[in-house]
């Protein structure tokens, strides 16, 4: 078995079947299974995976648990070479498997690959890597400093990545008491098993306006917002893998995971815990707008009520 594709199924009837055939659409002689892992579904999406006709498709079943432990759930039983997760609403372009599997044949140093990624969202579309989008005379590479990269270009997201198989079960997998940003802290803890190449082309499609525009902004996030952990139970497997102290490159990229989860401790309501967060962390958090704003409100702690409390009011009110 060559690719052994993880799809974490959760309510996704309306999409699965895009999901599916963007894989089994996909050209080359690859042996490739598909392992749905239905994470308590209440919609008719284990009928619909049950109804198709291609052959390597393996149904797997638990109540709900979360991403992480569906994703576990495939992986341990995945029997190919290497190894990829889809989630249910994105899919891939044509191509997807047979450059990455080309590329990690060809690149025995790597441990796992990624590629070019459009994200669909309620707010517009976008490419990632961003350089994508101008720079048309980029080859494949093989990254030298994968949190530099990481950095700069965010070029990791679920869907966007395969793995080498026996790499991804020696790590133990996705940590599965993170309901937020597990996977973000899975390709970190990756990516001290060794090196990552990139294909800057653009061939997954990441689709979460669909599900935004179903169920709406605030029931989509709240209880992920709710679930964010403070950065230092965030990194504590990282830490055991990393030399102390900490690469530059990697408190950097460690600033952007930050500010993620500040933010979404603040809109869980906890608004003492996310100054906490912003004042220890947020020297690192990336140039912007957001930056400016939570740091300088941190600074006090009336500013820091006024402002945290207008932030909610507004993502809670988000159309």
């Amino acid at each position: 078995m060559d690719l052994s594709v993880i799809i974490p199924v959760y309510n996704a009837g309306a999409l699965i079947d895009r999901c599916l055939d963007s894989i089994f659409s996909q050209q080359g002689e690859y042996q490739i299974e598909v392992i749905c892992v239905d994470d308590g579904s209440t919609d008719n999406s284990v009928e619909l995976i049950k109804g198709r006709t291609e052959q390597h498709i393996v149904l797997l079943q638990q109540e709900n648990a979360g991403p992480a432990a569906a994703r576990n759930k495939g992986m341990r039983v995945a029997k190919g070479r290497y190894m990829a997760y889809l989630d249910a609403d994105d899919y891939w372009l044509p191509g997807f498997i047979e450059k990455t599997i080309s590329f990690l044949d060809s690149h025995p140093e790597c441990i796992a690959v990624t590629v070019g990624q459009r994200h669909i969202t309620t707010s517009g579309n976008h490419i990632a890597p961003s350089m994508l989008e101008n720079d048309t005379d980029l080859t494949s590479m093989v990254l030298d400093d994968f949190f530099s990269f990481w950095t700069q270009h965010n070029h990791v997201c679920t869907g966007s990545i395969v793995i080498r198989t026996d790499i991804a079960m020696s790590t133990g997998g996705q940590r599965e008491d993170l309901r937020i940003c597990e996977d973000l802290e899975f390709w970190a803890y990756l990516a001290t098993f060794g090196n990552f190449g990139f294909i800057p082309e653009v061939l997954f499609v990441s689709d979460g306006s669909k599900v935004t525009e179903t169920i709406g902004w605030v029931e989509k996030h709240i209880k992920r917002w709710n679930a964010a952990v403070p950065i230092a139970c965030w990194e504590q497997r990282l830490l055991q893998r990393l030399p102390n102290p900490q690469p530059k490159s990697y408190i950097k990229a460690r600033g952007r995971i930050a500010q993620n989860l500040s933010y979404s401790i603040l809109l869980s309501r906890r608004y003492d815990l996310a100054r906490e967060q912003v004042l220890k962390y947020g020297k690192d958090f990336p140039q912007g707008k957001m930056k400016t704003l939570l740091t300088n409100a941190a600074r006090c702690s009336l500013t820091w009520f006024v402002t945290s409390r207008l932030l909610v009011y507004r993502e809670y009110h988000r159309k």
